[in-house]
């Protein structure tokens, strides 16, 4: 009995230290999840270090001699640019601080720019939790008081007749603004926004500085309040019927015929321009086997459109034989055009045959699923795409019977063109007014896209090997590259019956493939846009809907040129039997990175590079346990193992609801160019519990071919 009890303590003991080191591991692998977490859920204190150079304190006037800079506060009723005898002119608000870099970017960008006469710049918010702290060297410890990042648009004529996009901070050659009549108002607003109206209606494009160069001010010591607050305001200059005599005058200078009309929610006024000769629009409806959806679809069209002037299309790729009886019956009730061309589903082909159908002056391509609830939709969308710099036109999708955001424009992210917004609450603004202001962007969805027939015609309309996704992408993409805008309408506003319950394209392995191929497709005749969209900047080019700050992957990063070799040579792998193959992969990218713009630093080209990204996770465990690597296998079986950077991955947490610590299942590797030999590896995931002996594989099922 005695020797039974003390092999029962001793058991009782070891299990108790097994447990407390296991605790104790368990805590040390948390707290480095969370570290991880906390530093890409503000990933804008990283680009503040990467991108800015600390700078000691404001420059002396004599070292910034080329400037004056005026207060847009003081701009009233007697100001005048005759006053000043500079070359430049800066225009910035007294209600923040300037950046010390802007007195050497500012002449430089119009000494390297000949061609353009204004230009502005990027800004962010600075948090005063006192008045002293505007007066305070806050040089060493500037980042932590530094929020929110407000990422300007290229030249975007469209966004500047909602409201002065150009922010706090803008700066004009002097002589070429000399003649340019002062409107005189007694408020500097209006003012400001006239002048800048009419400043930029000389045919010279402004430029804009991708640099932070102002610093608006924000009192409080609350971030998520401040940041709350800005996410949702409308309140720029601009914005309101204040200024619509100011826009319309505007409509009269540049020959335009047209009202502003106030939206009494939310007291927004969008400019309506007006068609005298109400040319045709021709409504392009692809369409199968959907019929019940199509009725709703063209009744609403004759519902709620005021529009005196369209015909409807409706291009049939192979519907059985008593729905084609049925839409023929349907006519009787709403006139349409009925074109059956039985085919494989492609998307792009029906829309360009129904186009070629067409009798209209401007097309509109629509889906059988969207149903029209304004009436004067049409009239405005027809009357933005009628402006010659104008490509494409989209509106605004709600989910029906909601405030769900479905569509608010295309953005071009790191992950691909996306959907910023999506299935949020249209009930509040974000973002600058992005879901409510007129807004130019890279591109708007086809779901409900209106341009002129001669532009769709001349640009070829929607390339044909495209069959399902980024059509409409690559159409938006070609049209900027002819300089011609993608305009969003964000006052015009549809139901799209696409289904919230639809299921995520993440989770569905076919979809996903189709997708990623497309979007290869996509980006090999678009290299210029990879991973770029000027229309919201790098900053804000994250897949996440929401405008927030991306984390920056250390191999965009300039510290690459000094990197190290990650790759280390590993033991082969087990037999595969003896494997718990537990873990869950979708590899997003794989490949050379044949689209990345060459980036320099002191003169030597960066690195070409092989990258490796998407999301893993092991199921029914905490995530925060297990590191992650990858293995590459060669041809005679010899392994490299290959240390993955975790990503903060919002969008998987959301369809992962169920598992633990599973924000940081991103991942994403790199390997620069010579750093294997040349050959095709398998690649596998390894994943090491922190708090055991255990490890998992798992096959990626892709190869990556080193050159």
């Amino acid at each position: 009995m005695g020797s039974n009890s003390r092999s029962g303590g001793f058991v009782d003991m070891f299990g108790k230290i097994k447990d407390a080191i296991q605790g104790r591991l368990y805590k040390k692998c948390l707290d480095e999840y969370e570290r991880v977490l906390r530093c890409q859920t503000d990933p804008y204190l990283l680009w503040i270090k990467e991108n800015e150079q600390v700078y000691g304190g404001e420059e002396k006037e004599e070292q910034r001699p080329q400037f004056d800079i005026v207060y847009m506060e003081e701009c009233g009723s007697g100001f005048s640019l005759s006053g000043f005898q500079k070359e430049y002119i800066l225009f910035v608000s007294e209600e923040g601080r300037i950046a010390a870099d802007v007195y050497r970017e500012i002449p430089q960008y119009f000494e390297q720019h000949r061609d353009v006469n204004i230009v502005y710049a990027d800004e962010d918010t600075w948090m005063l939790e006192t008045q002293k702290e505007v007066d305070r060297d806050l040089v060493n410890d500037e980042s932590a008081h530094r929020i929110f990042p407000w990422t300007k648009p290229m030249w975007s004529p469209d966004t500047l007749f909602s409201f002065l996009y150009f922010g706090n901070i803008f700066a004009v050659r002097r002589e070429a603004y000399l003649e340019l009549k002062w409107l005189g108002d007694d408020d500097y607003r209006k003012n400001i926004y006239d002048f800048v109206l009419k400043a930029t209606e000389h045919g010279k494009r402004p430029g804009h500085i991708e640099k932070i160069l102002f610093h608006s001010y924000e009192k409080g010591d609350n971030r998520a309040e401040i940041e709350e607050r800005l996410m949702h305001r409308t309140d720029m200059i601009g914005v309101g019927k204040e200024y619509d005599f100011i826009r319309e005058s505007a409509f009269a200078r540049r020959g335009l015929t047209g009202k502003m009309v106030e939206d009494p929610r939310t007291g927004i006024s969008y400019p309506v321009y007006e068609l005298p000769n109400k040319p045709l629009v021709s409504i392009i409806i692809p369409s199968k086997d959907n019929p019940e959806v199509l009725r709703q679809c063209i009744r609403s069209v004759y519902a709620h459109t005021d529009y005196p002037n369209f015909e409807i299309i409706v291009v049939d790729n192979g519907s059985t034989a008593r729905v084609r009886v049925g839409l023929e019956n349907f006519r009787q009730e709403c006139p349409f055009t009925y074109l059956y061309l039985p085919m494989d589903f492609n998307f792009s082909s029906m829309c360009n045959a129904g186009v070629r159908e067409s009798r209209g002056e401007f097309v509109l391509l629509l889906n059988d699923d969207m149903e029209a609830v304004e009436d004067t939709w049409l009239t405005r969308l027809v009357g933005q795409a009628s402006l010659k710099h104008v490509g494409s036109v989209g509106a605004k999708l709600l989910y029906p019977d909601s405030t769900k955001i479905q569509h608010a424009g295309i953005s071009n992210t790191i992950y691909g063109p996306g959907h910023k917004l999506k299935q949020l609450d249209d009930s509040v603004s974000y973002y600058y007014g992005r879901n409510r202001f007129v807004y130019d962007m890279i591109g708007v969805t086809a779901a409900c896209l209106m341009m002129r027939r001669s532009y769709y015609l001349a640009i070829g309309g929607l390339f044909e090997g495209l069959a399902v996704a980024y059509n409409d992408v690559d159409l938006c993409f070609r049209l900027c590259s002819k300089g011609l805008y993608n305009v969003q309408r964000n006052d015009v506003v549809l139901y799209h019956h696409e289904s919230l319950s639809r299921g995520d394209d993440l989770q569905d392995e076919a979809k996903l493939n189709r997708l990623l191929a497309e979007k290869d497709v996509l980006y090999k005749r678009h290299p210029k846009f990879y991973r770029q969209d000027p229309f919201i900047g790098t900053l804000l080019n994250s897949g996440e809907p929401e405008y927030s700050c991306r984390w920056l992957e250390r191999y965009e990063l300039f510290n690459i040129f000094d990197a190290d070799d990650m790759l280390a040579e590993s033991k082969k792998l087990p037999a595969l039997g003896t494997m718990n193959q537990a873990i869950m992969i979708t590899v997003e990218d794989c490949g050379k990175e044949n689209f990345a713009k060459a980036v320099t630093k002191n003169g030597q080209k960066k690195k070409t590079y092989y990258l490796i990204k998407g999301w893993a996770y092991v199921p029914g465990v905490d995530n925060a346990r297990y590191q992650f690597k990858i293995l590459l296998v060669n041809s005679s079986g010899k392994v490299w193992e290959l240390p993955v950077q975790r990503r903060y991955r919002k969008d998987v947490a959301a369809i992962l609801p169920d598992e633990t610590n599973v924000e940081l299942t991103g991942f994403c590797s790199w390997i620069f160019e010579g750093a294997l030999p040349s050959d095709t590896y398998e690649l596998w995931m390894t994943a090491k519990d922190g708090c055991s002996r255990q490890r998992l594989y798992r096959s990626m099922e892709k190869t990556l071919t080193i050159e």
